[in-house]
């Protein structure tokens, strides 16, 4: 048999909302009553027209409240609670400074003579060190129980009874009926608070409150059921909460669920039986304000912003507002909290209208959050929202500055996972993996409230099933079907949006970005001139907004929106270390050039390589859109880009004029310096290796060279299977000999050009395909006039 719940003696009850079973006398229609304005001086309210049952919009954001700015007036509910808080605050802090007036003239009692000049705690210290005869001796006085009024428990009284206000007849049903409440707290640290407090707003201190999961449950013995789930359910533990719910429902007394996300925690038979839904966030300015003056007892003539209020936690709550401080000091505490965490803000802290270069997966977030607006109406089946994708592109495109964006303009939780982090969990051991893989799955359906965003990063690392031959694809087999079974299970176990980021979405299992699961696949590439300066823009801010980026941002062609976000850092942490001073667009310049680390010799040699390739692109594929540059934001000597796609239909033509591209800057070196550098090669992603994998591709997957083209040995990406038969690096060695032999011909016939662009490019540093193709036709009249 469950006992009813004790009734202590708490300041903090409310009975004004007597339960059915202690039913206050009701007033009569057109009635007035005295409830609390929010300055705590009394106001009549006319109780025929209602009673300020809704809630008014916050004022937050104006620093300081003039006499006609008063914070939005309350309802009865919080009228009440502000009320009963604020004669328990009054009650606290006389308690304290007399036990702390006491517990000083004690000490001073206490310490033997020749210390009585020293105060306090610093008294006892001295007393314990330095007199060794006294040890023995105790302090007479004792402190008697109170009863603490903290800042966290009235801020979350409020919250919680602004909720009740807001949905209209809650106050009474709760009184007089039976209604099934089930509340959301998104903020983890407020739901601690709310499960802990959550009784005196909504009952007596007299009702007996029966814990649902408990079991137990007795009619007529309980006033109310209640539970609290922090966490989704395991699957041995469903049907047990299950009956217990229906037990609940049975009693025909109030019952209330808190939760993170009702959807992801509650059994669906109480989220159909529930009559009303609040939802709680984090605190508002007005709410904020209130607790100051509750706990200090005084009035708050000034306002934290809207914008401090948006970041301030519980545990902020608890660090700045005490009994024993001013509203200013704790207005002060608060508003230097908030500055800290938007000083340590990440600098990728964009919107998705400064995610520029990235159009489609932009549009599709926009969508995907109208689509959850939508859902939430009831207008449409969660399964209608696209909610899974993948991102694909190089490193440092922002696909993870992307996911965190979307989640933080969407207001939804983020959880972010990988294979590489799922592995270091347990050493690699496979039943480790699987448990942490489910626990991110289930952390993010926890926090779904109601939809969580989980962002795999790097999830090219699962493997193609269907490609492993390795003794250890068993192992790798399992992850891959475990990662499918949780994607696919989102459905019935909470909403969740899945985005998947990848450099080479080629490399995945089919089956992970088919449709149904991670996909759309989207493609985002490198940004184009003008992106870059949009890019550069964002992240300048205020500063140099008069300066041409045109030169900057064509130095930086090749990079990312990480090498811009890395070059404006630099920019300005050189102009903090020169004395603080404001940045200069010689400070960009300085970031974005890596060349004042060269030698002489490292710049030309440097110089010519690009040329050799930028002269080349340009000879085969056109001089529009063609930027050759050795003054670049990365850690190689330098780049050439083609900033629009070429239209090629993969054509043998079309492969033998790229591998002369990729070989012409070594070819170029070897015609103009006697030998090549190692800068060709020796790394992934080099000249050769790009150029080898597909001469081999060419030879052994495409059908395009080699002794039996049309014999198909594997998917072109797959550059080690495919070299390891003889005949494909034979062919493939054929390939590459025929190309440089073309290249070097093509370089030997406009060598004058390609000398003239090398010096073009180690005196300026860049050079795009326009100015090229005209050294070429002036090489080309004066080869012309000589003749």
């Amino acid at each position: 048999m469950q006992s009813r719940r004790p009734r202590h003696h708490h300041n903090g009850d409310i009975d004004v909302r007597s339960h059915k079973l202690l039913r206050q006398r009701p007033e009569p229609a057109g009635a007035s009553s005295l409830t609390l304005s929010p300055n705590g001086n009394t106001m009549k309210t006319n109780n025929k027209s209602g009673v300020n049952r809704g809630r008014a919009n916050s004022t937050s954001g104006i620093a300081t409240t003039k006499k006609s700015e008063a914070p939005p007036a309350m309802g009865p509910v919080a009228a009440e609670v502000h009320r009963k808080s604020s004669e328990a605050a009054r009650v606290y802090r006389r308690s304290m400074l007399t036990t702390k007036a006491k517990r000083a003239d004690e000490l001073q009692i206490s310490v033997p003579p020749e210390v009585r000049g020293v105060t306090g705690l610093a008294a006892l210290r001295k007393f314990d060190h330095d007199d060794d005869d006294h040890k023995g001796a105790t302090v007479a006085f004792k402190a008697p129980d109170i009863v603490a009024v903290t800042a966290i428990d009235v801020a979350a009284k409020l919250a919680l009874a602004d909720a009740i206000d807001a949905s209209i007849g809650l106050a009474q049903e709760i009184r007089d009926g039976s209604p099934v409440v089930l509340v959301d707290v998104t903020d983890l640290e407020l739901l601690e608070r709310i499960a802990l407090i959550w009784r005196d707003v909504m009952l007596p201190s007299a009702a007996a409150c029966a814990k649902i999961s408990a079991g137990g449950l007795r009619h007529g013995r309980h006033d109310a059921a209640y539970m609290v789930v922090r966490s989704p359910a395991k699957p041995r533990d469903v049907d047990d909460i299950r009956r217990s719910v229906l037990e609940a429902l049975a009693l025909a007394v109030p019952v209330f669920a808190f939760t993170p996300g009702a959807e992801a925690h509650l059994p669906a038979e109480l989220q159909r039986a529930c009559t009303h839904r609040l939802t709680l966030s984090r605190l508002d300015s007005a709410t904020i304000t209130r607790t100051i003056e509750i706990v200090s007892g005084r009035k708050c003539r000034k306002r934290l912003t809207s914008a401090a209020a948006s970041v301030t936690s519980m545990a902020d709550i608890a660090i700045a507002v005490r009994f024993d401080r001013k509203p200013t000091v704790c207005i002060t505490a608060l508003e230097r909290l908030a500055a800290e965490k938007n000083a340590t803000r990440d600098s990728r802290d964009l919107t998705l209208d400064q995610l520029h270069g990235m159009d489609e997966a932009v549009n599709w977030a926009r969508s995907a959050i109208d689509d959850v607006e939508a859902w939430k109406r009831k207008k449409i089946p969660f399964s209608s929202i696209s909610a899974k994708i993948a991102l694909n592109g190089p490193p440092g495109t922002g696909k993870t500055t992307f996911a965190k964006v979307f989640a933080a303009e969407a207001k939804f939780p983020l959880v972010t996972a990988s294979l590489a982090q799922w592995q270091g969990s347990g050493e690699g051991h496979l039943g480790h993996l699987l448990r942490a893989m489910k626990q991110d799955f289930d952390r993010a359906r926890a926090l779904a409230d109601p939809v969580c965003v989980l962002f795999i990063d790097e999830f090219d690392s699962f493997p193609n099933r269907a490609e492993l031959t390795h003794s250890h694809k068993d192992y790798q087999i399992e992850v891959v079907n475990a990662l499918l079974e949780q994607v696919d299970g989102l459905a019935s176990q909470g909403h969740l949006i899945i985005i998947g980021a990848c450099n080479d979405v080629s490399r995945c299992d089919p089956a992970l970005v088919r449709p149904g699961r991670l996909n759309p696949v989207i493609e985002i590439k490198l940004p184009d001139l003008a992106t870059l300066e949009r890019m550069f823009r964002v992240r300048l801010g205020d500063d140099l907004k008069n300066e041409d980026l045109t030169d900057i941002c064509e130095r930086s062609l090749g990079g990312a929106g990480a090498d811009v976000e890395r070059v404006v850092a630099d920019a300005r942490r050189m102009a903090r270390r020169d004395g603080g001073r404001s940045l200069t667009y010689g400070d960009l310049r300085n970031a974005v050039s890596s060349t004042h680390d060269m030698s002489d010799v490292q710049r030309r040699r440097s110089a010519v390589h690009e040329a050799g390739h930028i002269v080349i692109e340009v000879l085969l594929n056109g001089a529009d859109g063609v930027h050759a540059t050795i003054a670049v934001s990365s850690r190689i000597g330098g780049r050439v880009v083609r900033t629009r796609d070429l239209d090629a239909a993969g054509t043998y033509e079309d492969y033998a004029r790229r591998l002369q591209v990729l070989l012409a800057g070594r070819t170029a070196e070897i015609l103009l310096l006697g030998d090549c550098g190692h800068g060709s090669g020796g790394v992934p992603g080099s000249d050769l290796q790009i150029a080898g994998a597909m001469a081999a591709a060419m030879a052994g997957s495409i059908g395009h060279s080699g002794p039996h083209p049309l014999l198909y040995l594997a998917s072109r990406e797959r550059t080690d299977e495919l070299l390891t038969y003889s005949e494909i690096r034979r062919a493939a060695g054929e390939e590459l000999l025929k190309a440089e032999d073309a290249c070097r011909a093509l370089l030997q016939r406009h060598r004058g050009a390609l000398q003239a662009v090398a010096e073009v490019l180690v005196e300026f540093g860049r050079i795009d395909g326009v100015a090229v193709a005209r050294l070429m036709a002036e090489q080309n009249s004066w080869k012309a006039l000589r003749a």
